[in-house]
């Protein structure tokens, strides 16, 4: 039997509690956690050609999403800087550690109207002057239909999952598999 579960988290930044505190405590067992579908770094703008994820790690749930995105014409776009830790720094990664295959979904940054040029300067400008200062606030000028593509991914990927018999899993070489091995046997 699988549930879904919409899980709205806080204090990230402040060390990732409410994820970590839910990993730790959660109201659903993790060994039959299907999977996490991190979404805190949806565009509110337009559509997109690309999609990115935090890191890059190597999972069936990343596959999927990437076969998902392809028959709805959306590339793949690996972590533009994975130096910057993100991967380690999001509300997917307490369930990460506790081996449920997550990922942390990100908007791309090739425009349909503007392309690569028009996406980077909307990230830079957004890191620069509004990313966790005051001005990063809900504006009435953003048409929301690049989060509407989004969504359309994580709906079709989180309705495979919730009615499929399968249960995604890490890379063999991944540092989580282990973890999500351990507990094959609680799964059906």
């Amino acid at each position: 039997e699988r549930s879904i579960v919409f899980l709205n988290v806080t204090a990230e930044e402040k060390g990732l509690l409410g994820s970590e505190y839910y990993a730790s405590n959660p109201l659903y067992p993790l060994a039959k956690t299907v999977a996490v579908l991190n979404m805190d770094a949806l565009d509110p703008n337009g559509p997109k050609h690309n999609f990115t994820t935090s890191g890059s790690a190597k999972q069936d749930l990343l596959d999927e999403t990437i076969a998902t995105a392809k028959k709805q014409n959306l590339a793949y776009a690996t972590d533009p800087n994975p130096a910057a830790g993100h991967f380690f720094r999001s509300d997917h990664f307490p369930f990460a550690k506790q081996g449920v295959p997550a990922i942390s979904y990100g908007s791309g940054n090739d425009w349909v109207e503007g392309g690569v040029a028009a996406g980077e300067a909307a990230e830079k400008t957004y890191v620069t002057e509004r990313y966790h200062q005051p001005a990063d606030q809900w504006e009435a000028s953003w048409p929301f239909t690049g989060m509407v593509q989004d969504l359309t991914l994580l709906y079709t990927v989180g309705d495979h999952l919730a009615n499929s018999h399968e249960w995604p899993n890490w890379a063999k070489d991944s540092e989580f598999r282990a973890t999500r091995d351990e507990t094959a046997n609680k799964r059906h």
